[in-house]
């Protein structure tokens, strides 16, 4: 029951978000707004807070960047070099599906609910580096089966621009400055903040609700199911032995299993149409991975004993 408290929350509301669309209350530019306004306003809040109040010695862990950082490596490029003889633009597609978590519209809630809100500050730093580092992999995944050059010159400067300038990293850093000076933040700016992040959760679950089309699932449903697996066990599997072995426990094992264990995110799919790839599979894998996340974050919680 309290594995269950802890997850059902979350898709109850993704599930409202869900009957909302298919209901025509939410319409697509609405769910759109929603999507912008986390991202750029009540995430980084959110971040920003958690990171600036957070003591620096807690939220950065370079035992824990290394493992995220080195899990999802290795995981990018299995798929990608196992997938040698699909088409190109299937192959970046399912390497990019396999990686790229959902961190804050999912993850971040899930984490939040299972490890108290006490976990944000060192959530913030790992989600912050996470971003650079599945944005620069899906850059190079889904790029160079089509043309190994295309990485070269002008294109590879505003990418790696796009990703520096992105408000998760850039709150997240400028949380960690907070706390590096030991910046307090005045009580109204403090309060302005906690109100602005407490919107984030709860309309980033809807948002990612009111994304779900089942119908896209069809078409690869058995590819998308494979892939899925991988995201959502394979790979946190991974972290929780890397971090097992780094000798982590406790919220500091749970917070980051559990962000990596969401479905693969929204944003892959826009990527994938975008950069040539094939946004079909791509939007399978992510309805796929959120359907079958309901069992597997349930399943995480349960092993790392966090509900």
């Amino acid at each position: 029951m309290e594995i269950l408290d802890t997850v059902l929350p979350v898709f109850v509301v993704m599930g409202a978000g869900y009957l909302l669309r298919v209901t025509g209350q939410i319409e697509a530019a609405v769910n759109a707004a929603f999507a912008r306004l986390v991202f750029y306003v009540a995430a980084p809040a959110l971040l920003f807070r958690g990171a600036a109040l957070a003591p620096l010695s807690e939220s950065v862990d370079l035992k824990t960047l290394a493992v995220l950082g080195g899990a999802t490596l290795a995981v990018a490029f299995a798929v990608y070099a196992a997938a040698a003889r699909a088409a190109p633009a299937r192959r970046g597609v399912l390497a990019q599906g396999a990686h790229r978590s959902n961190m804050v519209f999912v993850g971040l809630p899930v984490a939040a609910y299972a490890c108290g809100e006490e976990v944000l500050g060192a959530a913030a730093v790992f989600i912050g580096f996470m971003v650079i580092v599945c944005n620069l992999l899906s850059v190079l995944v889904l790029v160079l089966p089509h043309n190994r050059q295309a990485l070269k010159g002008g294109a590879a400067r505003r990418t790696l621009l796009e990703i520096l300038g992105n408000p998760l990293i850039l709150s997240c850093a400028a949380g960690l400055l907070f706390s590096a000076w030991d910046i307090r933040l005045p009580v109204s700016v403090d309060r302005s903040l906690e109100l602005i992040g407490a919107i984030a959760l709860p309309l980033a679950l809807l948002s990612s609700g009111a994304s779900i089309d089942l119908g896209k699932l069809c078409a690869d449903g058995r590819t998308a199911a494979w892939v899925s697996l991988i995201k959502l066990v394979v790979h946190p599997g991974l972290v929780y032995l890397g971090l097992r072995w780094a000798g982590l426990e406790g919220a500091g094992l749970a917070c980051p299993v559990l962000v990596m264990a969401a479905p693969t995110a929204v944003v892959s799919a826009v990527m994938a149409r975008e950069m040539k790839g094939d946004e079909p599979l791509a939007a399978a894998i992510v309805i796929g991975s959120t359907l079958g996340s309901l069992f597997t974050l349930s399943g995480w919680i349960w092993l790392l004993g966090a509900g």
